[in-house]
């Protein structure tokens, strides 16, 4: 009888803590979605100050439109894995992009370093995303 209580509670434990990872993960993306203030550092253009929209796709991909400040109307889609974000190679109104990103753990701030290149000049780039 008492082997049986043990193991119900165990499994319910396990359960519970399934529920929790899971539920983390989500709201991790969940909570980066909305519009995002970005200070960016250009070795070609500069310091740039514009805004970007994030939106969730699932737990795992998300979408930023307006990405290195390249309009409204075009987004780079980015991987997240808990608190790295990966830019996969992309090629995004002429530009071609690619590099990561560190989620911080208030969830108010992201730092990117990426490249872009129109195909005859590369700039190197750190942008702060901040609420």
């Amino acid at each position: 009888m008492r082997e049986i209580k043990y193991s119900g509670l165990i499994g319910l434990l396990l359960f519970l803590a399934g529920c929790i990872f899971s539920c983390s993960e989500n709201n991790l993306s969940l909570s980066l979605n909305g519009t995002w203030h970005v200070e960016e550092h250009s070795q070609l253009y500069g310091t740039q100050h514009y805004d970007v929209q994030i939106t969730q796709l699932d737990s795992t991909k998300i979408e930023i439109t307006n990405f290195y400040n390249l309009g409204t109307d075009t987004y780079v889609y980015v991987l997240l894995d808990e608190a790295t974000i990966t830019i996969s190679k992309q090629v995004v109104n002429g530009y071609t992009i690619q590099g990561s990103g560190t989620v911080k753990s208030d969830f108010k701030n992201i730092i990117f370093n990426f490249t872009a290149s129109d195909g005859t000049v590369q700039d190197v780039v750190v942008a702060h995303f901040k609420r």
